[in-house]
């Protein structure tokens, strides 16, 4: 039911992705997140030879749609908010014209995934894998002992790491948002498993793992940012090399000032992660 549920998520985006819509590659990231999520945490039940090929080509297809996704929201969040700034008009035209540009070739790239045969073999493997492949080791495990098992073991891998988030380098807080994001889609996979009465504490906990997201998410859209900064300072024409170059590094500076909240943020939303208290009952 997970997998379907994850897979229906990535073909109702196909259209929109297709049309170079930046919500609809948006979604079906999301899409691709999940079932890799899922895959994850049923890792000890699932067969290993035909998983492994799943893997791979979903990692492809994550990767064929992440510059579009990447320059989308540099242009949105990073770009577009200087042109109100004290930056020069020319840096600010320059280094808009050039990831507009790539934007533009990103979202070609995406589009062109999705026509593609490789994507449709993907769709085919991927429901035949869901429909044919049965799970080992899991005879004596109803899903409830096995979510509960899983959910307290990954919170409190997390709340571990968590702890020296400000000592942290940008690779291992990825590592830790993406540790994040996946007890957060398991708190969705598995959720109907509680009791009414204890929802609201399964909410509650999605709601502090949605917030230690979003800040670590900032966090590493800032270094993605800083990047492509980098890359259009020292690849700028010598007719807009200053201008751009000062826009760049302008930006640079704005988000290494909100980097220091957003982490301050998340260590706070850590230090108050718990494990549940309660157990899934069916």
């Amino acid at each position: 039911m997970i997998a379907h549920s994850t897979l229906r998520h990535i073909t109702a985006n196909a259209d929109p992705v297709r049309n170079m819509d930046s919500e609809g590659v948006h979604q079906m990231r999301v899409g691709l997140r999940r079932l890799r999520a899922a895959i994850s945490l049923f890792d000890d039940i699932l067969p290993r030879a035909s998983t492994a090929r799943i893997k791979t080509e979903l990692r492809w297809l994550t990767g064929e749609l992440a510059p579009a996704r990447e320059i989308d929201v540099f242009l949105k969040e990073s770009i577009q908010p200087i042109a109100e700034q004290n930056v020069p008009k020319r840096g600010f035209r320059a280094i808009r014209k050039k990831f507009s540009a790539q934007r533009m070739a990103a979202f070609r790239r995406a589009r062109d995934a999705i026509d593609s045969a490789r994507y449709r073999r993907l769709l085919i493997d991927a429901t035949e894998w869901i429909e044919s492949e049965r799970p080992r080791g899991a005879d004596d495990q109803t899903i409830a002992v096995y979510a509960a098992a899983v959910l307290d073991q990954r919170i409190k891998k997390a709340r571990k790491q968590g702890k020296l988030l400000r000592d942290l380098d940008p690779g291992q807080r990825h590592k830790l948002r993406i540790r994040i994001k996946k007890i957060r889609y398991a708190i969705d996979f598995f959720g109907s498993l509680y009791r009414d009465r204890d929802q609201s504490e399964v909410a509650r906990l999605s709601d502090r793992l949605k917030q230690i997201q979003s800040a670590l998410g900032s966090l590493n859209d800032f270094m993605v940012h800083r990047e492509l900064a980098t890359q259009a300072a020292l690849e700028a024409p010598p007719a807009n090399r200053r201008a751009q170059a000062f826009a760049a590094g302008f930006i640079v500076g704005q988000e290494r000032e909100a980097a220091q909240d957003l982490i301050e943020d998340a260590s706070m939303a850590l230090r108050r992660l718990r494990r549940l208290n309660v157990q899934p009952s069916k």
